[in-house]
């Protein structure tokens, strides 16, 4: 597990916000957090470079905190809206301090599929063009693929083979996060339980990827921690992160209210007779 804490980065472009950004910053660093995640679209009100200032002022007021920031939209929308380029926003990004990316902001790698669920999702190819391009950057990413919505069996696998292709080309994934759909939850096989289901996605999930991407981790606020437990027996080797709320302003999370401490991921861990780390955005080990 990694100790961070989630920012969304909605409303916070102006400089009294900012303020707020710093000293949640601060906090997270004194409660242990190695990690903070940013994401979440700039109102249109504010400047898309505003992305940066938030990364800026999380680094000058924590320099050893790992910045995991800008979703492929959000990396979209300071390319684009910003008037920088893909290639610029990219190159801002690094500069501004963004150690690694959240690959998410895709539901499954398929435009018909995107269409029906997410139409406000990036489009699947330029999705694709902004996470080889971080990569290629040198910005690693996380991969997911969310189900149990629409999508066959089919779908689910030529998700999994496009994400090979791309870590085979880029080498950019440190993990996958096979995440069911909040609100959805339809099981492939009639008569199913969810958890079996889930079940069944991991395992696909390890078995497909295989050496190409070493993590699976199971998103134990969508699952809970008891199922969380039993996914780690089917081919999961990570629980995320904590989430810590934090003393200022814990309302900023976007999972607020979802912590998971060391202690009761290292609890899990017994239970099941594996061992247990703290580790870094990238799989480090915390010194």
């Amino acid at each position: 597990m990694v100790v961070n804490r989630n920012l969304t980065s909605s409303g916070l472009g102006s400089a009294f916000a900012l303020d707020d950004v710093a000293a949640i910053a601060r906090d997270a660093v004194e409660l242990g957090a190695t990690e903070l995640c940013v994401q979440g679209m700039l109102p249109t009100s504010e400047p898309a470079t505003g992305y940066l200032d938030i990364v800026r002022t999380i680094k000058s007021a924590a320099p050893g905190l790992h910045v995991h920031a800008l979703r492929p939209q959000d990396v979209d929308d300071l390319a684009v809206r910003g008037g920088l380029g893909l290639d610029g926003a990219l190159a801002a990004m690094r500069e501004a301090g963004v150690d690694t990316f959240p690959g998410t902001g895709v539901k499954l790698l398929d435009d018909r599929i995107r269409a029906q669920v997410a139409p406000a999702d990036l489009p699947v190819g330029r999705w694709e063009e902004i996470v080889r391009a971080g990569h290629a950057a040198g910005l690693t990413s996380t991969s997911v693929l969310f189900y149990g919505h629409i999508e066959t069996a089919a779908d689910r696998v030529a998700h999994l083979e496009r994400l090979a292709a791309i870590q085979r080309d880029t080498g950019g994934f440190n993990e996958l996060v096979p995440i069911p759909l909040p609100g959805h939850g339809t099981p492939l096989v009639a008569g199913r339980s969810p958890l079996d289901e889930h079940r069944a996605m991991v395992a696909v999930s390890r078995l497909l990827l295989g050496p190409l991407v070493r993590h699976v981790q199971i998103p134990w606020t969508r699952v809970g921690v008891e199922q969380a437990a039993v996914l780690l027996r089917a081919g999961g080797d990570d629980l995320g992160g904590t989430l810590l709320d934090g003393r200022v302003r814990p309302d900023a999370g976007v999972e607020q209210g979802n912590e998971l401490p060391l202690g009761d991921g290292e609890a899990i861990a017994r239970r099941l007779m594996r061992s247990f780390r703290q580790r870094t955005t990238t799989y480090g080990v915390v010194a």
